[in-house]
């Protein structure tokens, strides 16, 4: 069967406290896919964000972030009070003030902890159920509190390099920080689980985001050390990257620690397994970002400047997620862009997992080649992703002769939307899924709705859609066109 979706992430929601969370709003907006004929709800990575705000840069690879908990739900549970909210001033509509957050959000959450009896029973089970990576993941924000939030390689070297009796210290002088932390945690898992059932109820299915590194400044790698490529000091070795292309001269040098893939393997690729299961439980289907990165990837001197200069290393191939399979359902999607070598497609062939088609990605050389290849059926088709520009900014940018090429594809002609066209020709190809931004379906423009521009630290990630866009003309258009592409559900 086909199916059909949408790209948006929760911080884009709209809603009345500076970001969009698991509250009214994002229901409503699974009732939206519900009528719309939709399948699939896809997001971006859900883990706390941290230095330049990008979810695929955060202190842990296995918590939730917790700017989207709803302070309304925690308001009709009990942990908060009306006049909680009502001190708060209206934060504009449009785009997220992440610095704003951080000061007036922070504290809420805080407070809702001294009412955590309220679930008391509930809170710790979701503490033992999720103790492997929860206990760290407190100790280290409670650590990272108390060392003015400096990266962790920066703190005292009793707290750094895990000296028992100054982490016996910590943990006892700190327990209710350290608590609060976990508290945090339960609040968001409670209310993810929460909209997925309800999801589930309305036939959607959630898509979530794998980023495929961890943050250096990472509770993964001050407490899994030995599956990085880091000194006895921390220090990082070799970090991820891509060597340069058509389109950065210097290539893009991440940062990010590299695995020790030889560690991993000795221990049945633990770490992996249990991410996959924790995300399992948010999500029916994860986006696993850069997969060729498993079957090679590109290393860099940590002391490098560029990433000009690096050595291509043999990836774990298709051992990780044969373990990965063996103990968790959860559906991938395959990141299969970027350079690609012989390698990779046949990784992607042994796993069978579905690789992704971007339509902006795809023109060819004119009326002999229009498109550079066939979408084939075992692939999930995008307009674009949250690094692209919306897909009319991307028409309104092409060369006279780009345009006549796609008006011929898409059958665009001078009265009609280009992007909305380009979307119809995307839902009509055999790929068995296809997701659409929201932005794109809303005609926006890179100035009013670009999620991302790779390459730049600031005023990504910030946009949010309006309550006032989700209108019944959207709906039925999204429906019949769907159903025309043969996507609807029968």
């Amino acid at each position: 069967m086909r199916e059909a979706g949408i790209l948006l992430h929760l911080s884009s929601l709209p809603g009345k406290y500076g970001i969009g969370t698991l509250g009214s709003e994002a229901y409503e907006f699974i009732d939206f896919l519900h009528r719309s004929g939709q399948t699939y709800w896809q997001m971006l990575p859900i883990h706390p964000t941290s230095y330049g705000d990008s979810p695929y840069q955060s202190p842990s690879v296995f918590a939730g972030n917790p700017y989207f908990i709803s302070l309304e739900f925690l308001v009709r549970d009990g942990f908060l009070s009306e006049e909680d909210l009502t001190s708060l001033k209206p934060y504009p509509e449009g785009n997220v003030d992440y610095d704003r957050l951080y000061r007036e959000k922070l504290p809420l959450l805080s407070k809702a902890y001294l009412k955590k009896d309220l679930a008391k029973e509930e809170f710790f089970r979701f503490c033992e159920e999720n103790k492997e990576w929860l206990d760290d993941y407190a100790l280290f924000m409670a650590l990272k509190k108390e060392h003015d939030q400096k990266p962790f390689y920066e703190w005292y070297d009793d707290f750094k390099y895990h000296v028992d009796h100054a982490i016996e210290w910590f943990q006892n002088q700190y327990a209710s920080l350290i608590d609060e932390y976990r508290f945090i945690q339960f609040l968001f898992y409670r209310q993810f689980c929460q909209l997925k059932s309800y999801a589930h109820k309305k036939k959607i299915r959630l898509i979530g985001d794998l980023p495929i590194y961890c943050a250096y400044d990472s509770v993964d790698v001050w407490s899994h050390p030995q599956y990085f490529e880091v000194n006895e000091r921390y220090e990082q070795i070799r970090v991820a990257g891509c060597p340069p292309d058509a389109f950065t001269e210097d290539g893009q040098l991440w940062g990010n620690p590299l695995y020790r893939y030889d560690v991993m393997k000795k221990d049945g690729y633990s770490f992996w397994v249990r991410r996959m299961r924790q995300i399992g439980k948010l999500f029916d289907v994860v986006r696993i970002d850069h997969f060729r990165g498993f079957a090679g990837y590109y290393a860099i001197d940590a002391k490098a400047e560029t990433a000009k200069v690096g050595v291509w290393e043999k990836g774990p191939g298709v051992s990780l997620f044969r373990a990965i399979e063996k103990a968790t359902d959860v559906g991938i999607i395959a990141e299969n862009l970027g350079f690609l070598t012989p390698d990779v497609h046949l990784l992607l062939k042994k796993c069978g997992y579905p690789g992704m088609h971007i339509f902006q990605f795809e023109l060819g050389d004119g009326r002999k080649v229009p498109l550079k290849k066939g979408f084939d059926e075992n692939n999930v088709i995008y307009s674009g992703t949250h690094d692209n520009q919306t897909v009319l900014s991307f028409y309104k940018g092409l060369s006279t002769s780009d345009k006549k090429l796609i008006d011929r594809l898409c059958g665009i002609h001078f009265t009609d939307k280009p992007n909305l066209k380009i979307i119809e020709f995307c839902m009509k190809q055999n790929c068995r899924i296809c997701i659409i931004p929201l932005q794109d379906y809303l005609s926006c423009t890179d100035g009013e709705g670009r999620m991302n521009t790779p390459s730049t630290s600031t005023g990504n990630w910030k946009w949010r859609v309006r309550s006032r866009d989700f209108t019944k003309e959207l709906s039925e258009y999204i429906l019949r066109i769907t159903q025309e592409s043969d996507r609807l559900e029968k």
